[in-house]
């Protein structure tokens, strides 16, 4: 009923609130420049006229100076018309100038003039038209002239008053804002309640900067643009190269529509102008290569803190705006769901809004690899492991992706969630990747192995998903240097056995918190009953500070060693290997506390 309500009083009160958003627009888009005028101690009367004067003026000379050629354009159309005839011409009959088609139509007068009556019944037959009688009356329609320029029945006057009431009520609104704007922020501030200052001041601070910013690097774009396709026109010959470009620039301002009648608009003119197809074609690739260029080379670059929006939200935006406010909607659809955007950013109620059109991605990497192994897509949930590994390296891939990824895996599994078959291909599928993740680590991400007489010996503590993580880190030490082997998950005396039979010198206990800990503590106290000598770590994966109750519950003998990641593990043995180089870990000691050191 709210979003009824509020979609309603959008579309109803339009006349006061689209002079209203485009006034704040520009607003937006004028305030640094008054800002710098008064920073240079102008004073802010002085800066805000100033700034809106050349503003105006600027403004005034375009328009004035399009209407211009505009009118030229306008006389000249009847000397276009008979070029525009002869290539519509050459569109219905494309072999009307070619030798074979002179020929025909010889061949056609020699055999009329043998046979007219075959010729024109032939004739009659392919123009069923032409055999209605001279005398039969043609039929004629009185069409009344509509009294307005492209209204329903509106007069010109009125359109005219209306639109110029518009531009007046803009200006006026704009002035306002501009010298007021400090108050009117205060008010804002009051409105909301004191309580509330902290959050307001963070969205009003980020909406203006993320809408100001992409208002002025739209307008750098659009202008390039323009001064590029007119540069462009003026070389190839087409008439009024400074209009097109003027109006290309503005034109851009209109998602996608308007870079499109950017293009089509002077390619027209350069078919009804110039002879022949060369220059209309060369017109239209001008158009595509600086369209290319703006839109791969410089966008990018003047967009690099973007507005925060993904791509779908424009479209969706561009449709629901101009559904509410005609062309002016379309215009104003990109800065308005910014603003929207950077509500839902900062307000947990509108929330929604910013994982909606929100340029942030929708999962997580973590989310994403399991999303897709429960939909059996094994080849788009790789794809993501190796998007991954190309900004990070295979310890931080699996410190940040695998391992989160096999914890919720773990949560859904424990709570019921997940049938056998699909536990089954997401443990086999996770586990032929991490076999084959190695092989896709570049040489730049290799690390030069420090090679260690210790052995390492990698136990889970309880199922496939303790197995796995124990694999991980075989494979990230056995790259660090160090002589690592992963056991399978098993009967607790078989992994007993194993342990007696490797003698290692360091076990590191695999564990995937919460549900394994307490056969942590057995293995671990079993390990050191066997063998004393053994240094025992254990590994609660993603242990976190609110968590430490979990590293507690291992009790004495086995709490001392705790890491919460795999990078924390290497840290770990560089402790073990050089026990001079720190003070001895007590029961006190922290994984962040390792990580640091």
């Amino acid at each position: 009923m709210t979003a009824l309500a509020v979609v309603a009083g959008l579309y109803f009160g339009r006349e006061v609130l689209i002079p209203f958003t485009l006034a704040l627009l520009i607003t937006f888009l004028l305030a640094p420049p008054v800002s710098w005028l008064e920073r240079m101690k102008l004073g802010r009367v002085a800066s805000v006229f100033l700034v809106l004067a050349v503003t105006y003026a600027v403004a005034g000379a375009l328009i004035w100076t399009g209407a211009e050629q505009l009118s030229s354009i306008l006389e000249k159309l009847p000397e276009y018309q008979a070029n525009i005839h002869r290539k519509i011409e050459r569109i219905r009959n494309p072999v009307a100038s070619s030798k074979l088609s002179r020929a025909i139509s010889s061949l056609r007068s020699v055999t009329t003039e043998l046979n007219p009556t075959e010729e024109t019944s032939a004739d009659e037959l392919r123009h069923p038209k032409s055999r209605r009688k001279a005398s039969e009356p043609v039929p004629v329609k009185m069409v009344e002239p509509e009294e307005g320029i492209g209204s329903l029945g509106v007069p010109s006057t009125l359109s005219v008053t209306h639109f110029a009431t518009a531009i007046f009520a803009i200006g006026v609104l704009t002035l306002f804002m501009l010298l007021r704007r400090k108050d009117l922020r205060d008010r804002v501030f009051r409105l909301f309640g004191r309580s509330r200052i902290r959050i307001v001041t963070a969205t009003m601070n980020d909406a203006g900067q993320r809408v100001s910013r992409y208002l002025l690097a739209h307008f750098l774009t659009n202008s390039v643009f323009g001064a590029l396709l007119g540069t462009g026109l003026f070389f190839l010959g087409v008439p009024y190269p400074l209009f097109w470009g003027a109006l290309a620039a503005v034109l851009r301002f209109i998602p996608y529509i308007g870079t499109l009648a950017a293009g089509v608009c002077p390619f027209i003119l350069a078919l009804a102008a110039q002879e022949g197809w060369k220059r209309p074609l060369l017109t239209l690739a001008l158009w595509a290569g600086v369209e290319l260029v703006i839109s791969s080379i410089l966008e990018p670059w003047l967009y690099a803190a973007r507005a925060g929006i993904s791509s779908l939200a424009i479209l969706l935006s561009a449709a629901f705006w101009t559904a509410l406010w005609g062309p002016i909607g379309l215009i104003v659809a990109t800065p308005l769901t910014v603003c929207l955007v950077v509500l839902g950013r900062h307000i947990p109620q509108l929330e929604f809004l910013y994982i909606l059109f929100g340029d942030e991605p929708a999962l997580a990497p973590e989310a994403r690899y399991y999303q897709r192994l429960l939909a059996s897509d094994e080849d788009e949930a790789r794809d993501v492991l190796l998007e991954s590994l190309k900004t990070k390296s295979l310890i931080e891939l699996y410190d940040s992706v695998l391992i989160p990824a096999l914890s919720l895996v773990e949560n859904d599994r424990h709570d019921g969630a997940l049938d056998e078959e699909q536990e089954k291909f997401i443990y086999e599928t996770t586990r032929e990747i991490i076999e084959d993740l190695p092989e896709e680590v570049t040489a730049e991400q290799e690390q030069e192995p420090q090679h260690s007489p210790l052995s390492i010996l990698c136990l889970p503590a309880r199922d496939e998903a303790d197995e796995l993580v124990g694999l991980m880190l075989s494979q990230v030490l056995h790259q660090a240097g160090y002589e690592a082997k992963a056991i399978p998950a098993g009967f607790m005396k078989d992994m007993l056995a194993g342990v007696v039979r490797e003698k290692p010198n360091i076990v590191f206990v695999s564990v995937v918190p919460p549900y394994a800990v307490s056969h942590a503590r057995s293995i671990c106290r079993r390990v050191h009953q066997r063998l004393p000598d053994i240094k025992a770590v254990v590994g609660l994966w993603r242990l976190k500070t609110e968590d430490m109750e979990l590293q507690e519950r291992l009790g004495p003998g086995c709490s001392e060693n705790v890491v919460g990641s795999l990078s924390q593990a290497i840290l770990q043995l560089q402790l073990i290997m050089n026990p001079a180089s720190s003070r001895p870990l007590n029961e006190e000691s922290r994984p962040a506390e390792i990580a640091n050191r």
